[in-house]
């Protein structure tokens, strides 16, 4: 009996007769096997390797093939190393192989998946590594990541690859919870509304934009929020010293965004007085968030 067909409508495979997993498992089957037309029930039912999405481990599959396109070709790949974030069954790995990278490395947590990316690539197609990615010390000097990561360490992979190693990569390609897309990018629109993340990513970055944007639908499961695509190009020239004392600072000064500057800077171990007389000199009024101090007047804090 032929339950599933191979139709597509806005980019998207859309559901036939039969509800829940049995989507994922369709089109998941088809990616693996590169098959197309309509697929029976009992090959379905025989392709035992399909895992259901963990919900610990926040997977959503992305199954919109514009944005999968889109993704992959917003990144110069050819002949470069390439490190992937969560390929989980390799639907934009196979994007990613069509334009030929120099290297292409797969950071996978998931068991399961890592058993179907074994079974669907050889060792010439690619690099699998079974690590948690905050674990994970890229082998090159240069390199660019792409990522669909689940929401929950957005923050923790950015500053890893950042900020927590020695060899940040050339540029990222990250898709992200679009209200934490959005906050990135409020520090660089003309009256910035900053925080601790908006901060951090323009000070290792010299430019960040949008790639595109991916509604909740474009998923299975859904989840409950849109999300976003961000290009991060990072600084060639960085000054890592004065990142560290910057970033120490921010940790303060955000500690409670809506308080005062002085506020949150009153327990610390900085010069209360020192703080103020900088917030004076630089125009701004005693009782300013930090939020609303300009990226290139943090200096004058140091």
């Amino acid at each position: 009996m032929q339950i599933y067909k191979n139709t597509v409508k806005s980019g998207i495979f859309q559901k036939q007769e039969v509800q829940g997993s049995w989507d994922t498992a369709k089109w998941m089957y088809k990616w693996v096997h590169n098959r197309e037309g309509s697929i029976s029930e009992n090959e379905i039912r025989n392709f035992s390797k399909i895992p259901k999405a963990k919900k610990v481990l926040g997977q959503n599959f992305l199954i919109d093939i514009d944005a999968l396109s889109d993704i992959s070709n917003s990144l110069d790949v050819l002949g470069k190393h390439i490190i992937e974030v969560g390929p989980w069954y390799g639907a934009l790995t196979d994007y990613i192989l069509d334009q030929n990278p120099g290297s292409l490395d797969l950071v996978e947590l998931d068991r399961d998946m890592i058993k179907i990316l074994e079974d669907k690539y050889t060792s010439a197609d690619l690099a699998i590594h079974h690590i948690d990615i905050l674990k994970f010390i890229p082998p090159y000097e240069q390199y660019s990541v792409i990522a669909n990561i689940p929401y929950y360490i957005t923050s923790p992979i950015l500053f890893h690859f950042l900020y927590n190693i020695e060899n940040s990569p050339d540029e990222m390609i990250i898709m992200m919870q679009e209200e934490v897309g959005e906050k990135i990018l409020h520090g660089r629109a003309r009256k910035p509304h900053h925080s601790f993340i908006s901060l951090s990513m323009e000070e290792a970055c010299e430019d960040i934009e949008i790639v595109r944007y991916v509604g909740r639908t474009s998923f299975d499961p859904q989840p409950r929020v849109d999300s976003i695509v961000l290009r991060f190009q990072v600084r060639k020239s960085r000054n890592r010293e004065q990142e560290k004392f910057l970033m120490n600072l921010w940790k303060v000064a955000f500690a409670h965004p809506r308080k005062t500057l002085l506020s949150n800077m009153k327990w610390s171990t900085y010069s209360l007085n020192s703080i103020r007389d900088t917030i004076v000199r630089l125009g701004y009024d005693e009782r300013v968030r930090a939020e609303a101090i300009r990226r290139e007047d943090w200096q004058s804090f140091l």
